[in-house]
């Protein structure tokens, strides 16, 4: 994934603070979109795939906090950040209670917002690297309980795609050296069986 692949929602009804906001993620190379207020942001969400909601906590029609209950409630891997010039206590814990990734108070550095976007999508890549690489894994187990049929088949074109497949997953670190190996004899010897001659 890119920088230009996540995209940003900038959520806040000061528009010369969401216009700073959102010059300042474009120039970093982030794709973002802005909203005026909580309503027109819930609207966002619903119709763009948002990596991050960067959300200011007071606005009309819906505060930051029903932003961030509706963003997490229909995306669990989203990150949230609140800004708010009420830099409460208790703000801070309901907030974090409802899933927010981070917290910044008003006023706030430039370089704050940039780190924030760039953990966030960070994490994004990680959690998009795990979901594959999960995904490979149930993929080869689920290979793994047919490849004795495959062996037994004798298919020489079969054989061949599936030792492209198995070392591919030695290359993604799925595979050890010694399960490629193990894999690879199954499917030879399986393929020799298949191919000799009966009499």
């Amino acid at each position: 994934m890119e920088k230009k692949d996540f995209r940003i929602l900038v959520a806040d009804d000061d528009e010369i603070a969401r216009d700073v906001i959102t010059s300042l993620l474009q120039r970093t190379g982030y794709s973002v979109v802005s909203a005026h207020d909580g309503l027109d942001a819930i609207r966002v969400l619903r119709i763009e795939e948002v990596g991050l909601v960067i959300t200011d906590l007071r606005m009309p029609g819906a505060d930051g906090i029903e932003v961030l209950k509706y963003a997490v409630r229909t995306n669990p891997d989203i990150a949230v950040v609140i800004l708010t010039a009420y830099g409460t206590l208790d703000t801070t814990l309901e907030a974090i209670k409802e899933g927010a990734y981070d917290y910044l108070t008003k006023p706030f550095k430039g370089q704050e917002i940039i780190l924030v976007a760039d953990r966030a999508f960070q994490r994004m890549t990680l959690i998009n690297e795990n979901r594959e690489l999960t995904r490979h894994i149930r993929d080869t187990y689920r290979d793994i309980e047919v490849l004795k049929n495959v062996a037994a088949a004798g298919n020489p074109e079969v054989t061949t795609n599936w030792l492209e497949r198995i070392a591919r997953l030695n290359a993604m670190g799925v595979l050890t050296e010694n399960e490629l190996q193990i894999l690879k004899e199954r499917l030879i010897k399986g393929d020799n069986k298949g191919n000799s001659p009966h009499s």
